[in-house]
């Protein structure tokens, strides 16, 4: 079980075009600001309900909203219910709000800060703009100069978009050069109408212009693995490649739109309200409240219902192991028996680039040689063509 906690709900200081949480202000009745009822409950509800290691992400909006007062008292409340687990704490930020003395907290608490950066200033002013339409970019790298002046560990979130996946390299680059060494790219994928129910016909759903087409996004994972698996392997981390390697090598996927299951991903409200999955913070998919219900007895049921009906397409398809029919939200193409990702051929392009390397990767592991081995034979290695 993962939780991903909202105490701001979503509330932001940006007004990024493509946020699809910003739309949460006509949903919803609740303060977007979490009081310290909810928070001492979700605390001791999450502690008790987990392992002896216990995850807590902060997310938004912009959690940083929050204040650094609240962030006190979470490290207050988690050291009060600790008792003998190990506590870790991460938190996905556009930066704008971090100073000094946010800092000198974070670094002493050891936060791992997750910055949204989309790439290099042209890349990244395109759609990750303030209230007023200006571009964030050099308040977001001043915000990582800070991180690295208090040696706080930090990792990057890069939204691809309509735009920036035609610079897959000059993306890449450019995160190595800042410092990035664990990267997530996030495929950009919104419709005029939400992908709630399952059952719209196809051609319902009409992308919006900064949506990332499917092939062009392939195309940018395979260049970048490309060139990480010549110079970057055991060096600098992609959440999508670590995840592929990782099911190859028989330990499961660590990303979640790949797993065979929407496996117990929550998302926790601002008032309390515990959701299935960020992407499906709606009224169906509500499963509790922190103060009432135990998160130990939640599960994603209808998610994971619906992640299991595959289209016969998929069923057939040589990726299925690897892919598992893609996230529920993206299922909007017309396919048998269900609906197909709209990645499908993005994916395909991705893992047709990888499989040869996968293979390898599996060999080198059966004869216990580490795996950064990769970067002296993959010369030798037949790419497709």
């Amino acid at each position: 079980m993962h939780i991903t906690a909202k105490p701001t709900s979503y509330q932001c200081n940006l007004q990024c075009d493509y946020c699809f949480y910003l739309d949460k202000e006509a949903q919803f009745t609740h303060s977007p600001h979490m009081d310290a009822h909810t928070l001492e409950a979700f605390i001791r509800n999450y502690i008790d309900s987990a392992g002896p290691e216990v995850y807590f992400t902060w997310q938004g909006g912009e959690p940083t909203l929050a204040g650094l007062d609240f962030y006190r008292n979470v490290i207050a409340l988690q050291q009060k219910f600790a008792g003998n687990k190990k506590i870790h704490n991460a938190m996905q930020t556009n930066g704008i709000l971090l100073n000094d003395e946010w800092c000198r907290f974070l670094r002493q608490h050891n936060f791992l800060m997750g910055i949204s950066i989309d790439g290099p200033e042209e890349l990244h002013n395109r759609y990750r703009v303030t209230r007023s339409g200006k571009g964030t970019f050099e308040k977001v790298m001043a915000a990582i100069e800070l991180l690295k002046k208090h040696q706080v560990e930090f990792n990057t979130l890069t939204v691809i978009n309509n735009y920036n996946v035609h610079y897959p390299l000059k993306v890449y680059e450019f995160l190595k050069s800042i410092g990035s060494r664990h990267m997530q790219f996030i495929e950009l994928l919104e419709t005029s109408e939400p992908n709630v129910y399952f059952d719209n016909p196809a051609d319902t759903f009409r992308l919006i212009d900064f949506s990332v087409p499917a092939k062009d996004y392939g195309h940018f994972m395979a260049t970048i693995f490309k060139a990480w698996v010549k110079t970057d392997v055991g060096h600098i981390f992609v959440r999508q490649f670590e995840s592929t390697i990782s099911q190859v090598l028989g330990h499961g996927h660590t990303s979640c739109i790949f797993q065979q299951a929407c496996h117990n991903n929550f998302v926790v409200e601002s008032n309390g309200d515990v959701y299935e999955c960020d992407h499906f913070v709606w009224p169906e998919y509500k499963i509790g409240n922190v103060a009432s219900d135990p998160l130990s007895r939640l599960d994603s049921t209808r998610l994971t219902a619906q992640k299991q009906v595959l289209s016969r397409e998929c069923q057939q398809c040589i990726y299925k192991p690897l892919c598992h029919g893609g996230c529920p939200k993206h299922r909007i193409n017309k396919g048998t028996g269900a609906n197909i990702s709209y990645f499908c051929q993005g994916y395909q392009v991705m893992f047709a680039t990888m499989v040869p390397y996968l293979n390898a990767f599996v060999e080198l592991a059966k004869h216990r040689i580490p795996l950064d081995n990769i970067m002296k034979i993959q010369g030798s290695i037949t790419p497709p063509s």
